[in-house]
């Protein structure tokens, strides 16, 4: 006997609302927090309560008894909390296939540099003719960077001239008559030394 879509559905709700609470129960005992669910059914009076329903009775007379801003602080909505994971999955998925699409076209160009082959004989569409444009144009801004920095690198490390420089400054400033002077200064100390130890 197969079962109905009525059933299905209904337990396919059951198994649902037993993880639910199963999740209530491990968050209150690992955050250390009071938890209730209150679940109310379309054409149903009576709520589903989790743990049970006095303390969830409890619980809800707590919240209630807090001020407007104080319940507002840390308050989500399911919705608001199931449109924040949305929006995170989505930039997470088009992250990847922005990845995705800049290895294809990394390896398209790759193909026409190496191999020489022609952008007909690919067989591109207009999105992957944009994506092959695009690295192009950035791969030639980077070119140009590198180039910029090995000039200015080029420039700063001349030891050659540097070397020329010096020579040419020091035979131009230093006068030849400061090392005669240097020279007579050093005789004179030799011979006053000679001199002492004869007469020691």
């Amino acid at each position: 006997m197969t079962k109905n879509s009525d059933e299905l559905r209904n337990e396919k709700k059951a198994r649902d609302i037993a993880d639910l609470f199963k999740t209530a129960k491990e968050l209150s005992i690992l955050c250390g927090i009071l938890v209730s669910i209150i679940i109310l059914n379309p054409g149903e009076f009576i709520p589903i309560m989790w743990p049970n329903e006095f303390e969830a009775k409890g619980i809800l007379t707590r919240y209630l008894g807090f001020s407007e801003d104080e319940r507002c602080k840390k308050f989500v909505e399911h919705e608001t909390y199931l449109t924040d994971k949305l929006i995170d999955r989505k930039l997470i998925i088009e992250e990847k296939v922005r990845r995705s699409e800049e290895k294809k076209s990394k390896f398209m160009f790759k193909q026409l540099y190496d191999k020489n082959v022609k952008v007909s004989e690919l067989k591109l569409d207009a999105k992957e003719i944009r994506g092959l444009l695009k690295l192009s144009a950035l791969t030639r801004v980077q070119l140009d960077e590198r180039k910029k920095q090995f000039d200015q690198q080029s420039q700063n490390f001349q030891p050659a001239s540097l070397f020329c420089n010096f020579d040419s400054t020091t035979r131009n400033d230093v006068d030849h008559n400061d090392f005669q002077v240097v020279d007579t200064s050093l005789s004179l100390l030799v011979g006053r030394g000679i001199k002492r130890g004869r007469n020691d």
